[in-house]
């Protein structure tokens, strides 16, 4: 039944004429919402906006009861008016049924219609329990997916995290790296620096040498310049007397200069030509390049690669930040570098390994990484197991066997003939050769078995390659 008209008037307030809203209560019996009160004592003095008797913030009780009794006469009313928004808007009768075809309500004289012809009529209250199970169900479902969305940010985290130790961890390597290379071309400098003052000091040594000399010749000449202006002047006799001796003398005394030699002048050109060409080529022979490095985004928790990313082992098991690229279910590592067309070479040292893989293996697409590792799943490799004779070909179908272990592999891949193959290095012959298409990019793959037996864990390392200068025109 509808709510008393005088009932409706005493769940009001006296100040904003609305529904209480937190009602509260004054010593003198009046009530007020909470708010409407407050702003009321910010204008005056506090005191009952109906009888004026003075009262305080602190005299303040919330009436439960009345804001009990607001609520249920709103959600009363609010029901009647959804009833009769909920009327049939053509026969104006409360609906009794719902149409599962046009997902609509429908009163009995609508489900004989023609509109609803043919269409399923559940009624009300089934249709409506129906669906609230579905939504139950569907409730579910969402909490669970956003459990996930809260697993995969929990990943992004602790990848933000991970990516803020190795900020700072890179930084300092880089500087390190970069430090390496300052010093050699400070070494360097300073070695050109003493070459070109050595030079210099040698070459004023020789000309300081070669002034004095000539000083000291100079000054013999003027000497004897003197001396025969005195024997210019002596009498006849005496002159030709001491002409033959004079002759002599003056012979002695009056060679030529010896003239400036070449190559007294500092050799610029030494020093200036092709500098930084001169020690570019010097610092290759300090430096190791290798055709690609490791990733070690992509290494398994049991791996542990070195600070140049050109070699890795099999350590105990350490916690690595989840992202799509690391490796999971296997010991295995991937390199930096992806190839998908022309032809490219590399060679692994083994180091005495018993359990390893070497080969390629295409991205796995932002999934997880299968368990089994084969040509279906897009892996080719050689591989070797402990206790084992000979190597094998991943192709379970055409597998073929190398006999004993292997030191060093070589491997070759021609993306263009769709060709893998892989030699003995050291003895120079051929393995295996798969005639496959790779079906695009591909990356050189590695599976760096555990030590046996408390044995030392061995290294697998990429090796260098020899670079060669060739300087043409």
């Amino acid at each position: 039944a509808p709510c008393a008209p005088g009932l409706k008037e005493e769940l009001l307030c006296p100040i904003c004429y609305e529904p209480f809203r937190g009602a509260v209560t004054l010593p003198c019996g009046h009530s007020f919402c909470r708010g409407c009160l407050g702003r009321s004592w910010e204008r005056q003095r506090p005191a009952c906006p109906v009888c004026k008797e003075r009262a305080s913030p602190g005299a303040l009780r919330p009436n439960r009861t009345l804001n009990n009794l607001v609520e249920v006469v709103l959600r009363e009313e609010g029901q009647r008016r959804g009833r009769g928004a909920a009327l049939c808007p053509v026969h104006r009768e409360q609906p009794g049924f719902f149409c599962l075809e046009e997902k609509e309500l429908a009163c009995f004289a609508c489900r004989g219609s023609e509109r609803h012809h043919g269409h399923k009529m559940r009624p009300v209250q089934e249709a409506a329990a129906d669906f609230r199970a579905k939504l139950a169900n569907m409730e579910s479902s969402l909490r669970d997916r956003a459990k996930d969305f809260g697993t995969v940010r929990r990943s992004y985290e602790s990848i933000s995290r991970h990516n803020e130790a190795e900020l700072s961890r890179l930084e300092q390597q880089v500087k390190r790296e970069f430090e390496k290379l300052h010093k050699f071309l400070r070494d360097e400098e300073q070695a050109v620096l003493a070459q070109l003052r050595e030079e210099a000091q040698r070459k004023q040594g020789l000309i300081q040498g070669k002034m004095e000399q000539l000083e000291e010749e100079s000054r013999a000449l003027l000497n004897e310049a003197a001396q025969l202006q005195a024997d210019l002047k002596e009498d006849d006799y005496t002159f030709l007397m001491t002409h033959k001796n004079r002759k002599r003398r003056i012979a002695c005394t009056a060679e030529e200069p010896e003239a400036v030699p070449a190559g007294m002048l500092l050799d610029v050109a030494k020093y200036l030509g092709s500098l930084q060409y001169n020690a570019w080529k010097k610092m290759l022979d300090t430096i190791t390049v290798v055709p690609f490095s490791l990733d070690p985004n992509s290494a398994a928790g049991w791996l542990s690669v070195s600070e140049d990313l050109s070699s890795v082992s099999n350590c105990d098991y350490k916690f690595s930040v989840e992202n799509p690229e690391r490796f999971t279910s296997a010991p295995c590592i991937l390199g930096s570098r992806g190839f998908s067309e022309g032809f490219h070479t590399w060679e692994v040292d083994l180091d005495g390994l018993t359990n390893w893989r070497v080969g390629v293996s295409r991205p796995h697409g932002g999934s997880h990484w299968t368990f089994h590792h084969d040509s279906r799943s897009g892996f080719w490799y050689l591989y070797h197991l402990p206790g084992q004779d000979e190597c094998w070909a991943s192709n379970s179908v055409r597998s073929q066997a190398a006999p004993g272990n292997l030191r060093r592999i070589r491997v070759e891949l021609d993306c263009t003939e769709g060709e893998l193959s892989f030699y003995d290095a050291e003895l120079r012959s051929h393995i295996y050769t798969f005639h496959e298409n790779f079906g695009g990019i591909v990356f050189p793959y590695f599976y760096v078995g555990g030590p046996q037996g408390g044995a030392k864990a061995r290294t697998l390392r990429i090796c260098p390659l020899r670079v060669r200068v060739q300087e043409d025109i």
